[in-house]
């Protein structure tokens, strides 16, 4: 594991996955760590792995915008954490369904194009 301008790299045979450490998260989304803890006790986001130096968590680049999600919808619309955690999953599925319309729509428009 090495580490370049504060974000930890883990390499692959295949390629590098960059993963940021707890502090980062919370920096980059405007927060305190124990913020992202919380969310962590909580299974609203999870760790991708440890940091074998510290033992502290590490997480994916894509989980900053999953916080910053999560504080909108507490400070903006007032969800409790329960009912952020099931808004989390419905707009999952819901990204999930759009993606295979647009596959579906794709593959439509190809059939009828061949005709």
């Amino acid at each position: 594991m090495e580490e370049k301008k504060g974000l930890v790299a883990v390499r692959y045979e295949n390629g590098r996955l960059t993963y940021l450490k707890i502090e980062q998260v919370a920096s980059m989304s405007g927060v305190h760590p124990e913020v992202i803890e919380r969310f962590v006790r909580l299974g609203l986001i999870d760790p991708a792995a440890r940091d074998e130096k510290d033992e502290g968590w590490l997480f994916d680049v894509d989980v900053v915008p999953i916080v910053k999600k999560i504080i909108r919808l507490r400070n903006d619309l007032g969800i409790n954490y329960a009912g952020i955690g099931v808004v989390l999953d419905l707009l999952d599925r819901l990204e999930e369904l759009e993606r295979r319309i647009s596959i579906l729509e794709f593959k439509i428009s190809n059939l009828i194009g061949s005709q």
